[in-house]
Parts: C-alpha cells; sequence; structure tokens
C-alpha cells in the first residue's frame, strides 16, 4: 500500500481531472449547446474543491484498493484498477452527486416534466440526486477508469514511491 502523502496528492490530481472532464462531458450530455466559461469554472471549483476535500478526509482510494483486493484482484493488473474504480468513483459519486445537483437545480423543490404523464411534478433534491446517479453513474466510472493512471503517475513522481507490484501482491496473498 502507497503512504498517506501519496493518496492525498493522488487524490489532488484525480479531483482536478475528474472535475475538469466531467464539467464538460455532463454539461454536453444536458444537451448544452455551448459552455458558458463563467458557469463551467464555477462548476469546476465546487467539484474540484468537494471531491478534494472528501478524498483527502475519507480514505476513498485506500478503501476501494482493499474492496479491489477483496475480490482476488491483483494490484497492477488492468483488473484491479477497474474494481478499484468502480467501487471509488460510486462513492466519489455519492458525494459530489449532492453536492454538485444541489449547485445546479437548488436545494429546495422544483417543477420537474414527468415522462410518463406529460405533466409538471414536485421534485425534491433526493429526487433530482437519485435522477443524477441513474444517468451519470457510467460516465464517472470512465471518466474515473480513464484518469487513474495519470493520477496514480503524478503522485508517484512527485512523491517517489513506487510500489512493486510482486510485493503488494505478496502482501496482498498474506492477508
Amino acid at each position: 500500500m502507497h503512504s498517506k502523502k501519496y493518496y492525498l496528492i493522488y487524490g489532488l490530481f484525480f479531483s482536478l481531472f475528474v472535475a475538469a472532464v466531467l464539467c464538460l462531458c455532463l454539461t454536453l450530455m444536458q444537451g448544452m449547446p455551448h459552455i458558458d466559461p463563467v458557469f463551467y469554472l464555477m462548476s469546476f471549483g465546487v467539484a474540484f474543491v468537494t471531491s478534494f476535500v472528501v478524498t483527502a478526509v475519507v480514505p476513498l482510494a485506500r478503501v476501494s484498493a482493499a474492496c479491489a483486493a477483496y475480490y482476488d484482484a491483483r494490484p497492477g493488473t488492468v483488473a484491479f484498477r477497474l474494481i478499484q474504480n468502480v467501487f471509488f468513483s460510486t462513492l466519489i459519486m455519492l458525494f459530489l452527486g449532492v453536492v454538485m445537483t444541489a449547485f445546479m437545480t437548488g436545494v429546495g423543490e422544483t417543477e420537474a416534466l414527468a415522462t410518463m404523464t406529460g405533466q409538471m411534478v414536485a421534485v425534491n433534491l433526493f429526487d433530482r440526486f437519485l435522477g443524477l446517479c441513474l444517468q451519470f453513474w457510467p460516465t464517472i466510472v470512465i471518466v474515473a477508469f480513464l484518469c487513474d493512471p495519470a493520477a496514480g503517475g503524478l503522485a508517484k513522481v512527485l512523491t517517489g514511491e513506487r510500489e512493486d507490484a510482486r510485493a503488494a501482491a505478496a502482501a496482498v496473498q498474506e492477508a
């Protein structure tokens, strides 16, 4: 396993990459014809600060790595990275999703068009958050999977740590 310093730097870069890409992707996926630079910078700032604070306080990367090891994935393999990122992106989405939903749509009750009936219905923050999770979870997992190697590589370079895959696999085998 890596040190706390590694996971802190990893969380910084991961939050930076994911916030930048997700704010762009989610805006385009919602059908916006163009990106408003001020709104993008505001949403990027909220997403970056929230995800970095969450990754700095809650050891999501360590928990996700432990989950991947629990499912007998060996560190350094694609299976390990995939399982780790599914858990990591799901956990971060629980925190980041609520904050971003509240930022984008407000915390109070709003109205939305019900697709089944065509009528306007009242929706609360939880309903909007649940809709965001169901709609964008695959995108968040893919973005996390693609951003993970860059964040991990930069964290290794800055901390000078190198986790030997054989030593990590041996440690998992012993546990």
